[in-house]
């Protein structure tokens, strides 16, 4: 296995590397049927072409023809997010759910939706990017070069934003909190009763709550699931998120039993990756018998 994304030279080597790293893990009586895989970028899934990916320095980037070119079988690229959103539909939190939103928290924001099975893209590739609705007009600058994105509010970056904010108010206000300091740093602050702290969380899961109730309205999904690696704060996140969610949403439902936790961890997109090319592999199939 690859252990980490080689990114130099704007991530001219990683088709290759996917693809070496995948014959390594093969033996010789394995058939491989297609390959699904995630980017974290905006990605039409009908050409696998990668419209953007900042991180690894992709611009309509045909990874799909490059795969496919390496190890001569179909491949079906999508958003990185999107790919975790199924996975979870499958085998972890969004089991019988008929409409999914996942909602990662990592470095940034990504969403991803589920409907009946089917990932909603749209056009563009761009469906269910939640972390780039805005919910402070002309807010923070966000790396989309547009202004108020939830990335920038909420997320690791979104921490360290509010962090920043906090700490360069001229107030005398006693915290134990450092301008580098971690969001596990700032949530153990906050459980210790840090004021700044807790007012970092409450921005931020206010926020996040802005946006969720939004995307709940307008999709009406049966679980919104939380992911990423802050959503291992659990109580310290999901309390006020839950009291937040409340102010905002339209009708009145349980937060409690809506916005959840999810299951699958680091390994949803690999789940995901997985559905998408067993579905994508059965429509090819089928296609060609004239079913």
């Amino acid at each position: 296995m690859v252990d980490q994304t080689n990114v130099a030279y704007n991530g001219e080597s990683i088709a290759s590397d996917i693809a070496t790293s995948i014959k390594s893990q093969m033996r010789t009586s394995d058939k491989l049927l297609s390959i699904g895989v995630g980017v974290p970028g905006f990605v039409p899934a009908k050409s696998g072409v990668v419209h953007g990916a900042v991180n690894v320095g992709w611009k309509e980037y045909n990874l799909k023809a490059r795969i496919e070119r390496l190890l001569d079988v179909s491949v079906f690229v999508n958003n990185d997010a999107n790919l975790a959103a199924l996975g979870e539909y499958w085998q972890g939190a969004g089991q019988q759910s008929e409409t999914l939103l996942l909602v990662t928290l990592g470095t940034g924001v990504g969403g991803g939706i589920i409907h009946r099975g089917e990932i909603i893209n749209g056009p563009n590739g761009t469906g269910g990017e939640i972390g780039h609705v805005t919910i402070e007009p002309g807010g923070r600058l966000c790396a989309c070069n547009r202004r108020g994105c939830l990335e920038e509010y909420i997320g690791t970056k979104g921490f360290a934003n509010t962090l920043h904010d906090k700490l360069s108010e001229k107030r005398n206000v006693t915290t134990e909190l450092e301008w580098d300091d971690s969001v596990e740093s700032i949530v153990k602050a906050a459980k210790s009763g840090d004021h700044v702290a807790l007012k970092i969380i409450e921005e931020c899961t206010y926020y996040l709550a802005l946006a969720l109730a939004n995307a709940v309205t307008l999709i009406n999904p049966n679980k919104v699931l939380i992911g990423g690696g802050i959503s291992a704060a659990r109580d310290s996140l999901f309390q006020p998120l839950h009291k937040h969610f409340s102010r905002f949403a339209l009708l009145e439902t349980d937060p409690k039993t809506l916005i959840v936790p999810a299951k699958l961890g680091n390994e949803a997109g690999i789940y995901g990756a997985a559905k998408l090319a067993l579905d994508r592999h059965s429509v090819e199939t089928n296609h060609l018998r004239g079913e």
